[in-house]
């Protein structure tokens, strides 16, 4: 398909971009890591690279050589000296960090990853930019033996961000790949920690009252506008567009089902219409998507490309470069959107009506249900999640409620839907 051709319009170059097309051409400033990494099997690795002017693009990676590999990453670009010595005084409060040469940072990270994958497990999703500030994985690179596992089987040690739900995950993986008394587990969190962390008086609940200042709220987690999105449209393909009316429901979901009813400008890309579904449904935009005719069953899907992806023989088509009106041509037309490959939230999309207008704005006309948490485990999971918030005297109780950041008499209400709110926030993203 050939790209649309469009006004000249000049971008900075996005952090992202430059880390992945750039970040290997900056000499390697220090690499850092903790020196008990070896006793305790945690790596907390630290790869900065200096800019010509004076600057630092870092990759901060917490990797889990017993068991899942690179767990957690975290990068920052062209950050001022400063900025990174105070990022390194934060971690220095819990570990100390000593120089090592890159060889054996480059060697623990994907010694974790290698082991990891063997079981299942893929590095957390923010390596696809972050391994751009490591040097290419290649036979250039010396080998060094790292151990991992305990006595060569995966050893899981939860750790105190994992719910109850990750680590049954984790444990189900574990009993799929590496079999039944083929693998370890520790529980680190015992439960008077548990208690301690979530209550001070030692009850049932949690009170606002329990959190001290320095605690962060779940919308403390969030920006304020999470969804920077790029709105350069070809004025030609406005001028020639109608207006589609879509419903879009999620797949194997009921009690109540989750749907939502919109309307959306046909010259509006794939790239849009993923925001469009992730702010009509209350989605992050915290995971991989594809658009596609027959879901995972497809050889060809529409997504976000990264260079490098393993994406077997699928062919992928950029979601920038496909408008609407190039996939749907009539109504009752049918489609597949995918949102995290992990928990697999599988959304149907119907063209109900085409309407001969030209529309500048996505708009929601009806919708039901409350949209499930991230990383609760797709459908079943969110089936578990719905029995256990409505059953107080269930074990798991406190433990969901926690996980799902509610507090004293907040509850998990599985119809809750602002309809008035979501086209707010609509009009917030696509209105600038």
């Amino acid at each position: 398909m050939a790209k649309r051709k469009k006004g000249k319009v000049v971008k900075m170059t996005t952090p992202e971009s430059y880390i992945r097309q750039r970040a290997r051409t900056l000499p390697i400033h220090e690499c850092l890591i903790n020196p008990e990494w070896e006793e305790h099997g945690i790596a907390n690795v630290i790869v900065s690279r200096k800019h010509t002017n004076g600057n630092l693009t870092a990759g901060f990676y917490l990797v889990d050589l017993k068991c899942l590999g690179v767990k957690d990453v975290q990068y920052f670009f062209n950050i001022y000296p400063f900025e990174y010595k105070n990022l390194l005084e934060m971690r220095g409060e819990t570990h100390r960090l000593e120089k090592v040469d890159y060889t054996l940072a480059h060697n623990i990270i994907y010694a974790g990853i290698e082991f990891a994958e063997d079981y299942g497990f893929k590095p957390h999703k923010d390596f696809s930019v972050a391994k751009f500030i490591l040097e290419e994985d290649s036979d250039n690179i010396e080998l060094i033996d790292i151990t991992c596992g305990e006595n060569g089987m995966p050893f899981y040690m939860r750790g105190p961000l994992e719910s109850d739900m990750d680590t049954a995950r984790i444990l189900a993986q574990l009993e799929k790949t590496a079999g039944r008394g083929n693998y370890g587990f520790v529980d680190q969190l015992s439960e008077e920690e548990w208690d301690d962390d979530w209550d001070d008086e030692g009850d049932d609940t949690f009170d606002e009252e329990d959190l001290d200042d320095d605690d962060y709220s779940v919308d403390d987690m969030w920006d304020d506008d999470p969804f920077d999105i790029e709105l350069d449209f070809n004025e030609k393909d406005v001028q020639n567009s109608s207006t589609f009316e879509f419903k879009i429901q999620m797949k194997d979901i009921s009690n109540p089902p989750v749907w939502r009813r919109l309307t959306v400008p046909s010259y509006f890309s794939f790239y849009h219409f993923h925001y469009v579904i992730q702010v009509a449904f209350g989605w992050t935009d915290s995971h991989l998507y594809q658009f596609s005719e027959n879901g995972f069953d497809s050889e060809k899907v529409i997504t976000t490309i990264y260079e490098d992806a393993d994406v077997g023989d699928v062919q992928q088509t950029e979601a920038k470069e496909v408008l609407l009106s190039d996939i749907f041509k009539e109504e009752s037309q049918e489609y597949t959107y995918i949102y995290d490959f992990g928990d697999s939230w599988e959304h149907q999309i119907i063209l109900e009506k085409v309407v001969p207008e030209v529309t500048r704005m996505p708009v929601l006309l009806d919708g039901e249900g409350a949209c499930p948490p991230e990383d609760c485990g797709g459908v079943g999971g969110y089936e578990l999640l719905k029995k256990i918030m409505a059953d107080k005297s269930h074990p798991e109780y406190k433990e969901f409620k926690q996980w799902l950041g509610m507090i004293s008499h907040e509850e998990w209400d599985t119809e809750a839907f602002d309809a008035e709110e979501t086209q707010d926030e609509l009009n917030e993203v696509f209105s600038r």
